[in-house]
């Protein structure tokens, strides 16, 4: 995949299940406050959280987590370089570990870094990559895309097929401890469209990698 294509997806794929309205001259001006009901779940369709305390990951527990939810030996998670541990060596206080011998860091530092989401959405899409290449290589091992078919241009046969909806509920139960919901399903099903509108070379195992990455590194994958 080439990079500026995966930058463009990558994007892309960072709205999927987030709201991403396009500017609109008629609506409020940036001043005008929201609301008063604005994100209460007054109207039912939000539920409070009953702690207001959520934490990012750490890099043991982020390691564990991606390699849980997608079946893989954690040395298989991240590597840069092929080599060296993404969580554990090359990327360590970004995710809010320590390094004393290298640095002498001794505690975590007390806020994220810029570069902490970076780092996670590279461990993220490693590890969705590893995962897709192995149920593709062997498809009659897969643990996540099972099944899917793809046409002579590399594209989902049947997008809205069972296999692929399968394949999204699998995401989540793995990944979320959850059932997705059919708006969740149907958006993630939609991407696959937009994948292919940007021009990649391969849109079937695109789609696949992205749908993961979306999965994996959203707010409710990487804290708790």
């Amino acid at each position: 995949m080439r990079p500026d294509f995966l930058r463009v997806l990558l994007l892309s794929s960072a709205c999927v299940l987030s709201a991403c309205p396009a500017p609109s001259p008629s609506g409020p001006d940036a001043g005008t406050p929201p609301p008063a009901d604005a994100g209460t779940g007054s109207s039912g369709e939000v539920t409070p959280s009953s702690r207001n305390n959520l934490r990012v990951m750490n890099p043991e527990q982020l390691t564990a987590h991606f390699a849980s939810a997608l079946s893989l030996p954690p040395e298989q998670v991240c590597n840069e370089l092929g080599q060296y541990s993404c969580a554990t060596y090359a990327h360590t206080v970004a995710l809010g570990g320590v390094e004393p011998f290298g640095v002498g860091l001794y505690e975590p530092l007390k806020t994220t870094g810029a570069t902490t989401p970076n780092v996670i959405d590279r461990m993220a899409l490693a590890a969705c990559a590893r995962r897709v290449s192995l149920d593709v290589t062997a498809p009659g091992e897969a643990l996540l895309f099972k099944g899917i078919e793809l046409d002579g241009q590399g594209r989902l046969a049947n997008r809205e097929g069972a296999p692929v909806r399968d394949a999204i509920t699998s995401l989540y139960q793995r990944a979320l401890l959850r059932k997705p919901t059919q708006t969740e399903v149907d958006t993630l099903s939609k991407l696959a469209t937009r994948v292919e509108s940007m021009g990649s070379q391969t849109p079937g195992r695109d789609w696949m990698t992205l749908a993961c990455f979306t999965v994996l590194s959203s707010a409710e994958s990487v804290f708790f």
